[in-house]
């Protein structure tokens, strides 16, 4: 297999996903603006790395238009088919092909309901536009078996853009395909080449800056001892989720694709009426959080009730990613943790860092990108207290990640998804790394 192909097709890969997924963000920030904004009256904070925070943000004007939610949700079921990432990863596993509709769906139906106050991730649905696209590049151009990997750059692309972090974006495509910290070496070249060539177009669009303005600060041996319990609690908050949504699955699938959303929606119009701060991407709050603006009442609430939406859209299996959440979940228990124990914490801006590397390497699965975005956030001087988060949490919570499918892909990949959870071993094997001419 020549390498040179396979190089230039991962940039090509990477640099359209990157143009696809700048194109997602700014439909999706028009979509929030008038449906939440100009509709529901509730204009959150954005993110700072993407000229967030400088906006004026309230709380809504129109309470009663809150009983559009069921319906926008009911009707949003129908652009979708239930089948997010992990089933799409699992497909790719198992070498089955997935016609562009069900890609497409999907995207559709997460940009609705993110749109209108979803709490689930715009990752979902930019990285499974890179899975398309590489897949589509792939059995477009004569590259052999190397057309395999061209899912791994347009993936990493999708989750580089999302996350402003190119290193994070190759190392978590590559980390949820070869589970088990198995990484090969082989699978993360192109995964890297597509990442960097994706957010150099990405940002070129909507800015190069982190995500998040978190900056480090020196640590002393009370933060390591921090940085081991707050991994041991982001372990049993990821459990909880984990196992609190395959448990909601078993009574929700008795019911239709549409009710289920439309009683996910009538959540959020609950929740938009009592604490509007808990809908959509709530990451910002991190931010806010990191100084004296938020105090422990509010951020103990803000927890809980995105905790309690991120469990009910994992059992309707609402359309979206998990990873963002999981961001926002572990910023938010390491400020929390941080208020609670102050003599035991380092800066608020550390523990927010380590929470997040902390949840997302146990959701993910995905112990070496979680620590790698903490460092394209903030820095690398944090290293000690988010290794022991990170791996703290990835060792002791629940097995079965947030990628992963129990019931084999069926043949007909355009049939309704059913009630297929995605949390469970694959037990398809993984495909093989690219390897250099001439090596066995």
């Amino acid at each position: 297999m020549q390498i040179g192909p396979l190089i230039l097709y991962s940039a090509l890969a990477g640099a359209l996903t990157g143009f696809l997924a700048a194109g997602f963000t700014s439909v999706l920030s028009l979509i929030q603006q008038y449906l939440m904004g100009e509709l529901l009256g509730y204009f959150p904070p954005g993110l700072p790395g993407e000229g967030g925070l400088e906006q004026m943000f309230r709380g809504p004007a129109f309470a009663g238009l809150a009983v559009l939610l069921p319906l926008i949700f009911a009707a949003s079921s129908y652009l979708g088919s239930g089948r997010g990432l992990g089933w799409l990863l699992a497909a790719y596993r198992q070498g089955q092909e997935v016609r562009a509709l069900q890609y497409f769906r999907g995207i559709f139906g997460a940009l609705i309901q993110l749109g209108a106050g979803s709490p689930m991730g715009r990752e979902g649905p930019m990285a499974a536009l890179g899975l398309w696209i590489g897949g589509a590049l792939g059995r477009r151009f004569p590259l052999g078996d190397a057309g395999r990997f061209l899912p791994f750059a347009g993936m990493a692309a999708g989750f580089a853009s999302a996350f402003h972090a190119p290193i994070t974006g190759a190392l978590l495509a590559s980390e949820i395909v070869y589970r088990g910290l198995a990484l090969e070496a082989g699978a993360l070249a192109p995964a890297l080449i597509g990442a960097l060539a994706g957010f150099t177009v990405y940002g070129f669009i909507h800015g190069y800056g982190p995500l998040l303005e978190l900056r480090s600060a020196p640590l002393d041996w009370s933060s390591l001892a921090f940085g081991l319990v707050l991994g041991l609690v982001c372990a049993g908050v990821g459990t909880l989720w984990l196992e609190g949504e395959r448990i909601l699955r078993g009574p929700l699938r008795r019911l239709s694709f549409p009710v289920r959303h439309g009683l996910f929606g009538l959540l959020l119009g609950v929740t938009l009426l009592l604490i509007p701060e808990a809908l959509g991407n709530a990451l910002p709050w991190v931010q806010l959080g990191a100084s004296p603006i938020l105090n422990l009442p509010f951020l103990v609430i803000l927890f809980l009730v995105q905790l309690a939406l991120l469990l009910v859209g994992g059992g309707v299996r609402a359309y979206g990613g998990q990873l963002t959440p999981a961001l926002t979940l572990g910023g938010l228990a390491g400020l929390i943790l941080a208020q609670a124990i102050p003599w035991l914490s380092p800066p608020p801006e550390v523990a927010a860092l380590a929470g997040m590397s902390a949840l997302l390497a146990g959701i993910a699965r995905a112990p070496f990108a979680a620590i790698v975005l903490a460092g394209e956030i903030s820095g690398y001087s944090l290293l000690p207290i988010t290794l022991l988060a990170a791996f703290s949490a990835y060792t002791f919570t629940s097995p079965r990640g947030s990628f992963e499918v129990i019931e084999p892909i069926p043949t007909n990949t355009d049939a309704p998804a059913g009630s297929q959870p995605e949390s469970a071993p694959h037990t398809s094997p993984e495909p093989p790394p690219p390897s250099e001419p001439g090596s066995p």
